[in-house]
């Protein structure tokens, strides 16, 4: 056996045996479900943090995770970060008049583009309807597309130990190409115009091809750049000595203007009620969360695929079923 059919033996070898090791550890958390409490009807939205004033609330909105849609938000989707759960929060944030301010916690790689610039132009909206302040904090990482959605803030906090920045864009394709004429596969391609198949896990690219995604993953970085230099009121030309995908600590952050203060949640909400006079305001966690159901559901979800062994599963399976239309990402770390 050629040493490459060896190599995707034991790749599959040992995806069976993580799948399996899954697997037992969700029958254990199934054995220590209190269903008696699954039964009750789930308590709401929001979790008050700190008590106050009701008339002038702080609410807290978290993005933990990368941000994508990764199905309806329903069992399923697991515990993890919940799109369109976020927008409809936000959305929601417009009518509550009582709301007097907004801290947003990013511990995001960043995520989809499409999604990335969704949820920033949500927040961007929300404070210019409602003239609401918001400040950020950010957790360990808050990067590309995380660090995008940051950019609504009117201040950001982070700890030297934040990874952040990864000003930029990223788009890969699977090339099988090389393996299928080794092994004797041959892919027919029907196909209505020349680029009809641009991107395809079977060919290699074609210079016109690369120019042609070259173009689009520019449009995305410019936009990027753009909405940088409108948050940190920098000029274009000083964002993109900054942007060329690295990615810095918070110290570095704050040195080139990333950001605006060091500290941690605690200090960032500390300074929002100082800097609104809201020393008295009820804090509210209003991130969306998923029900008892929900998670006892993703349990099922985590045995059935390796979603709790393999970092940024749901991504990684989005370009297994979709090789052939390459995604780009606002996110650190490649795809």
């Amino acid at each position: 056996m050629k040493a490459k059919s060896w190599i995707l033996v034991i790749v599959a070898a040992l995806l069976l045996i993580l799948g399996l090791a899954s697997r037992r550890q969700s029958q254990e958390r199934l054995k220590e479900v209190n269903w008696e409490e699954l039964s009750k009807p789930f308590a709401g939205k929001e979790e008050v943090l700190e008590s106050g004033n009701s008339s002038q609330r702080i609410a807290v909105l978290k993005v933990e995770g990368t941000i994508a849609d990764t199905g309806d938000g329903s069992s399923l989707q697991g515990t993890g970060y919940r799109h369109q759960e976020v927008l409809d929060q936000i959305a929601d944030l417009k009518e509550d008049d009582s709301v007097k301010a907004l801290l947003l916690v990013v511990d995001s790689p960043g995520g989809t583009t499409y999604h990335s610039q969704e949820l920033y132009r949500a927040l961007n909206d929300l404070k210019d309807d409602r003239q609401l302040p918001i400040y950020v904090s950010m957790g360990s990482m808050a990067a590309s597309g995380g660090y995008m959605i940051s950019m609504a803030g009117d201040k950001i906090f982070a700890d030297n130990n934040t990874t952040t920045g990864s000003i930029g864009v990223i788009m890969s394709s699977l090339n099988v190409k090389d393996f299928m004429d080794e092994h004797g596969f041959k892919m027919e391609v029907y196909k209505s115009g020349d680029q009809k198949d641009m991107g395809s896990p079977f060919k290699d690219a074609s210079d016109e091809e690369k120019k042609i995604f070259d173009g689009l993953i520019k449009e995305s970085y410019d936009e990027f750049v753009r909405i940088v230099a409108d948050g940190r009121g920098m000029d274009e030309d000083q964002v993109r000595k900054l942007a060329d995908g690295r990615v810095y600590s918070g110290k570095q952050a704050k040195d080139n203007g990333l950001i605006d203060e060091m500290g941690y949640q605690a200090d960032a909400l500390a300074a929002l009620k100082k800097d609104q006079s809201l020393e008295e305001a009820e804090v509210v966690d209003v991130t969306p969360k998923a029900s008892e159901m929900d998670s006892i559901l993703g349990l099922f979800s985590k045995s059935l695929d390796l979603k709790s062994v393999i970092p940024n599963w749901d991504t990684l399976q989005g370009q297994a079923l979709h090789q052939n239309t390459p995604q780009a990402y606002y996110l650190y770390g490649g795809v």
